[in-house]
């Protein structure tokens, strides 16, 4: 059986992330990307299976913190996010840098910038500096993943 479009897009993300975060070294990424893109159903899930699960944070996840909210009280109306104690959303994940983005509300629109982290800043399988994150967008901050 064809695996869809989708699922082997999943994969390929997957194998992606594990290559950002290091554990996957640059032939081996690159091999089991070009089986992803031939493989059938049940070869796809063997390409990944070394990997860590991906931990994403529960659906609506900023909305129900309300974020407007600590934006309000956050200096200069923004949110730094990484793993360092001063940020106002700290992740334990190792792949986060220590100031890994900033999330701001400006002009009615949601903008995520990359300050400089060493496994990137990702918005909907696109590496970034900046975008524009709306309601069901997936953020990826190093080799954790987040819905907005």
């Amino acid at each position: 059986m064809r695996p869809s479009e989708d699922t082997r897009e999943r994969t390929v993300k997957r194998l992606r992330r594990g290559y950002v975060a290091g554990r996957l070294d640059t032939d081996t990424f690159s091999r089991r990307v070009d089986r992803a893109l031939r493989a059938d159903h049940t070869e796809l899930h063997g390409l990944t299976a070394d990997l860590p699960s991906v931990r994403a944070l529960p659906r609506g996840w900023l909305r129900r913190r309300r974020p407007v909210g600590l934006l309000e009280t956050a200096s200069g109306g923004r949110l730094v996010l990484g793993r360092a104690p001063g940020c106002q959303l700290v992740f334990t994940d190792d792949t986060v840098s220590r100031r890994h983005a900033e999330l701001r509300f400006a002009d009615g629109r949601w903008m995520l910038r990359d300050l400089g982290s060493v496994n990137g800043t990702w918005v909907n399988g696109r590496r970034i500096m900046e975008a524009e994150v709306a309601p069901g967008d997936d953020v990826q901050l190093g080799g954790l993943a987040i819905r907005v």
